[in-house]
């Protein structure tokens, strides 16, 4: 006989929550039939048993939530069974159970034909831990009470799947109007040769009249693109995803006016849209159009969806948030066209406030917008560019189980009052699922419901009616519960689609359609969600991401600082800073989360990216260089290789006293070019070798890459010699000289005397006649 409640899984209910004695009417999982009236329902089962192999489900039967949920995705060399329920998720007194079975034969042989067991639990699925211990049981888990057995038609060829169709008799059920609203476990066992091959396990929620309490549940999707290096995305990428078939288009199209489904939207797919101007593909604009008039909530995430919690534990100790885009636009682009008429006056500050006060308030007095002529060139400034109509701008949404503490502070630092948690985030003191809101001590805490995102994605990401029907009967029964542990206070909860690899889920409209459709449920607003009362019985669980990855991420922030500080010798540094800080969140964002290794190497190669930047202003002088003298200007070369101008200052320091260095040199050095600067050397004692140590330096002092060494010889005692022996040189030339002229002199003096001696020898006296 069935149990009056599961007192090993859940805490004393009030009555109407209770599960009443079940009538003794069905085989137990031995084959035994039990004495009451057991003949009748063996007659009644083979009457009513519908044994139909399907290949699908109709529209119709599409479209309606599931009641019963299976196991876990069979592994590879198994056998694999599902059960769901083939219609609505109420059964109520009287009616029949339409079940569907799958079989999944992953194995290389064929699985004879056999038999399938359907079993109830013993006991009603009163709390989360019941459920999720029927769903996923240990390995001697009992199956509960058989109700019938039915063969398989035919054999299972090897790697292929049959659906079956059973349907199970109420009388066989054996639940009446005295047994209590919740959901209920149901099991189906494959046995061939009298050996079990597999088990899979499923839940419905029974229903004989009585009032629920529905659970309000709001949901948040996220709208991203996978994860670059790069913080802008390119125009063939946005062409692929906002084509009618790419992922951005499928995203939107899943949630789009949805009207308790919140959207957070990465603002990096409008900045790298509108950073394109008249190049932007058509299907972009359209898409950003659409997107515009969508009536959901939207809130923004963190730019390239860069994960917050890291920023935070990595040191940062506000937010990184791009800083302009002026290096990635093209003037030419946005040069306003003839036909463009002059606008009327409009408002150019995007609202922050919610659609619900906007609709409640006056609207302020519109300010007249810029005035365009056709022809002019309009450049969008940096929040032009990221400037969006957002519900809320202070929401932040950090990875799944991965906040500590301190990280409260650096979001609150950065204006982001509501941080959203994951269950892992959060300890809970009450049996009772408490409301999705938790009040944190830099906020709120909005804390999603990790076991209700997960069957609630499973069902939006289901390929087949089957697996949806699987899921969603997983999420409905998890609300069934949480609608039945209190029925005096009804809850709030939180669910969200995953953003770790985004991708488009197909059936996320009919799985919110069949959320909204259960009677225990109520789909209400992000905004409801925020201002339902807080737990207090939630407090903050502290958690931190793995060492490793936060090791990288500080790398990377103070690669950033180092870069800055070098672009301030730039003419332009925004040239420079600007893409490093979109690169930097990019690499920043959650979707690398799973992606661990090529998450590495490309850290790694930003790194290395920057240093070369950092290190293209360069020392090219060499020694050794011989200074002779006390006094001479050495040039030093310095190579610029960046696009742009530069100014630095060089510091030149001896390794010891032979020299005596001057004054520190500011110098401009042109794009892609060298430029060589005097640096003015004495010498200060003796002869000998010294290192000149040459160290660039930015205007306020950063030192740029490490100093360059040059080696030179001081030779200063050369300088006299050099004087003495010219003096030498001289006073030998200017006595060389003079000696030659003295002797030059008396050359002449005495070839004078020779002449006149001669003249006196040859005088003749003539005699008188």
């Amino acid at each position: 006989m069935v149990a009056e409640s599961d007192s090993a899984h859940r805490p004393a209910l009030p009555a109407a929550a209770r599960t009443a004695v079940r009538p003794a009417q069905r085989t137990s999982r031995a084959g035994r039939l039990r004495p009451t009236a057991g003949l009748l329902v063996g007659i009644l089962t083979l009457a009513a048993l519908i044994l139909t192999p399907v290949n699908g489900l109709s529209a119709a039967q599409a479209q309606a939530p599931r009641t019963a949920v299976g196991t876990a995705t069979t592994a590879a060399d198994s056998v694999g069974i599902t059960i769901s329920g083939t219609n609505s998720s109420e059964l109520s007194p009287g009616q029949d159970l339409l079940l569907t079975v799958a079989v999944q034969n992953n194995t290389d042989a064929a699985i004879p034909i056999g038999r399938v067991d359907v079993y109830l639990a013993d006991l009603a699925l009163t709390t989360r831990a019941a459920l999720e211990s029927w769903l996923r049981p240990d390995a001697d888990a009992n199956s509960g009470d058989q109700m019938l057995s039915v063969p398989t038609t035919q054999a299972i060829p090897a790697g292929a799947n049959t659906n079956l169709s059973i349907t199970v008799p109420a009388a066989s059920l054996g639940l009446t109007d005295q047994n209590a609203w919740g959901a209920r476990g149901v099991a189906a066992i494959l046995t061939v040769d009298d050996v079990v091959r597999s088990e899979g396990r499923g839940t419905f929620v029974w229903s004989p009249g009585s009032a629920t309490t529905p659970v309000r549940l709001a949901s948040i999707m996220p709208i991203t693109t996978p994860e670059s290096a790069t913080g802008l995305i390119t125009a063939k990428a946005l062409e692929s995803y906002t084509s009618s078939v790419g992922l951005l288009s499928r995203q939107l199209d899943s949630v789009i006016d949805l009207p308790t489904m919140a959207i957070a939207i990465d603002p990096q797919i409008i900045a790298s849209i509108r950073v394109l101007g008249s190049k932007a593909p058509a299907s972009a604009v359209a898409w950003l159009d659409r997107l515009a008039t969508a009536s959901n909530d939207i809130f923004p995430l963190g730019y390239a969806d860069a994960d917050i919690s890291l920023q935070a534990q990595a040191g940062a100790s506000t937010l990184r948030a791009p800083t302009s885009f002026a290096q990635a636009i093209d003037p030419s682009l946005f040069v306003v066209p003839s036909n463009t008429p002059v606008p009327e006056t409009t408002s150019d500050v995007p609202s922050v406030t919610s659609r619900t006060s906007i609709q409640t308030t006056p609207a302020p007095t519109p300010t007249p917008g810029p005035t365009v002529t056709p022809g002019e060139t309009v450049i969008p400034t940096t929040s032009d560019l990221l400037a969006w109509n957002y519900t809320s701008t202070t929401i932040g949404w950090p990875s799944a189980g991965q906040v500590a503490s301190t990280d409260l502070d650096v979001f609150a630092a950065s204006g982001l009052t509501t941080t959203i948690l994951s269950s892992g985030n959060v300890e809970q003191s009450d049996v009772f699922t408490p409301n999705t809101a938790v009040t944190l001590p830099t906020g709120l805490g909005l804390v999603s419901d990790s076991a209700l995102s997960s069957a609630i994605r499973a069902a939006a990401d289901a390929t087949t009616d089957h697996d949806w029907r699987v899921s969603m009967s997983e999420a409905a029964s998890l609300l069934a519960i949480v609608s039945a542990e209190n029925p005096n206070s009804a809850r709030t909860l939180l669910a969200t689609f995953d953003r770790s690899s985004p991708t488009p889920a197909n059936r996320v409209e009919q799985t919110m359609a069949a959320v909204a459709g259960l009677s225990w449920a109520d789909a209400v607003s992000l905004q409801a969600a925020q201002e339902s009362t807080p737990a207090t019985t939630v407090t903050f669980q502290n958690e931190a991401i793995d060492s490793g990855r936060v090791t990288l991420a500080r790398s990377l922030l103070d690669r950033e600082g180092a870069v800055a500080d070098f672009a301030t010798i730039l003419a332009d540094p925004i040239v420079v800073t600007a893409p490093q800080r979109l690169d930097l969140l990019a690499l920043l964002d959650t979707s690398w989360n799973v992606q661990s290794s090529a998450w590495s190497d490309h850290v790694a190669a930003s790194l290395a990216s920057s240093f070369d930047l950092m290190h293209a202003v360069t020392v090219t002088t060499r020694g050794p260089i011989i200074v002779v003298g006390s006094q001479v200007d050495l040039r030093i070369t310095l190579n610029n290789a960046l696009e742009q101008a530069v100014t630095v200052r060089t510091e030149v320091v001896p390794s010891n006293g032979r020299l005596v260095v001057g004054d520190t040199l500011e110098t401009i050095i042109q794009p892609n070019s060298a430029q060589a600067v005097s640096v003015p050397l004495s010498a200060a004692v003796g002869n000998g070798d010294v290192v000149l140590r040459v160290t660039l330096f930015t205007l306020n002092g950063t030192p740029l890459g490490q100093p360059a060494p040059i080696d030179v010889t001081v030779r200063a005692d050369w300088e006299g010699v050099g004087a003495s022996i010219f003096a030498i040189l001289v006073v030998g030339f200017f006595g060389f000289g003079i000696w030659r002229n003295i002797i030059s002199r008396r050359r002449e003096h005495s070839a004078e005397a020779s002449a006149g001696e001669n003249a006196a020898g040859q005088l003749t006296v003539t005699p008188d006649v």
